[in-house]
């Protein structure tokens, strides 16, 4: 059994990684089975359970989400009647809280744990995060943006998010701002940048802080692998986290550049078959490439998204990443979220909480997986 490498707090990251199939109509939510109520499942590689989604009485399973060791759930109740009671008699009841108040303290503890982990981990170089899917709409531009916005935030910045489609992509139409110049023109002129300042010129800052080197209106070239190395070595001078949106064609120069150049691959789908194969064929696209590209491959961090529109079943999505090697800790679902579906510009404060934690929970796994990939490395450079 491989031992259990997760960051802090992942032991409840079933939280935002659904279990459950979820109806095609409303795609944002789990529906409890019409035959009878849905049993608890077990969040993999702990023995905590998780309680159905639409579950409306306490049971025994309740408390078992919660360890003890990382979250004080008996803690007099400090919301609710429990809580006015607690309060009025100065302390002479200790009334424990319910229900719905653990559940809140806990995802407060979750984030507070992601939150810290993102921004207390530091690396001696760049580290470049690959989000890459051939499927059209599979959610790669808004995934990139998204994760951006949530590590910069947390990080204080320093956090670049690059266009390396072969032609010109969306990214800077999804990001906040029109750019004066972008990625094509940083190609072109990339022996004159020698500073930040005029790195900074070619980028637009979002108000998360990140940086976004996309394409302007203007048509550009297509890239190059030699293009793409170069910018990302230009980035990882400057911005301590690079995240790659990239395009639809595994066999490009662009896209081998990028791979080159990649510490994590993040893999978006959305709970759709076409999306599902395409993501499935880059697996073993990776794998047949062997070596680095095998080992991206097998950390790859999956992420489901719902537009809106009827999905697959999610069990059986599952399954078929299980199949391929990819273990439950490494797949997060996000839900619906009309911000997103809007397919416009993206800010981070506009959108959803539930969407807000589940991208923490997966810059959180992003960055415990640069923090292993990245200790390997250097554990491999000592050696020899």
């Amino acid at each position: 059994m491989n031992e259990d490498t997760r960051f802090a707090g992942a032991a409840r990251s079933g939280q935002y990684v659904e279990q459950e199939d979820a109806p095609a109509d409303v795609p944002a939510t789990k529906a409890n089975d019409a035959q009878g109520p849905e049993k608890e499942t077990e969040v993999p590689g702990s023995d905590l359970k998780v309680a159905p989604a639409g579950a409306t009485e306490t049971n025994a399973g309740a408390l078992s989400l919660y360890n003890t060791d990382e979250l004080e759930v008996m803690q007099p109740a400090k919301e609710g009647a429990r809580g006015f009671w607690n309060k009025a008699t100065g302390g002479l009841l200790s009334l424990s809280p319910a229900r719905k108040e653990l559940e809140a303290r806990a995802l407060v503890n979750d984030q507070e744990q992601f939150e810290a982990l993102i921004r207390q981990s530091t690396w001696t170089r760049g580290v470049g995060v690959l989000i890459a899917n051939k499927k059209g709409n599979a959610g790669k531009t808004p995934t990139c943006l998204t994760l951006a916005a949530i590590l910069a935030s947390v990080r204080g910045g320093s956090v670049a998010a690059v266009e390396f489609t072969d032609d010109k992509g969306q990214l800077a139409y999804r990001a906040e701002g029109d750019p004066a110049l972008g990625v094509g023109e940083l190609a072109r002129d990339l022996r004159k940048v020698k500073t930040q300042s005029q790195l900074r010129g070619y980028t637009v800052t979002q108000t998360s802080f990140a940086s976004v080197i996309g394409s302007t209106s203007r048509s550009r070239p297509p890239l190059t692998g030699e293009d793409v190395t170069g910018v990302s070595r230009l980035i990882d001078d400057y911005f301590t986290m690079r995240l790659m949106d990239t395009g639809n064609q595994y066999s490009s120069s662009a896209f081998t550049g990028a791979l080159s150049v990649t510490d994590v691959l993040v893999i978006p789908t959305m709970n759709s078959m076409d999306s599902v194969f395409d993501a499935l064929e880059l697996l073993e696209f990776l794998e047949h490439r062997g070596g680095k590209s095998a080992l991206l491959a097998r950390t790859a961090i999956i992420v489901r998204l719902s537009d809106g529109r009827p999905e697959f079943k999610a069990s059986r999505i599952a399954n078929f990443f299980l199949e391929k090697g990819i273990t439950d800790k490494q797949i997060f679902a996000v839900p619906y979220d009309e911000h997103i579906a809007e397919r416009g510009e993206l800010s981070l404060k506009k959108l959803a909480e539930p969407t807000r934690h589940a991208f923490t929970a997966i810059a959180a796994a992003v960055v415990a997986q640069a923090n292993k990939t990245i200790t390997e490395e250097s554990l491999k450079e000592n050696k020899s």
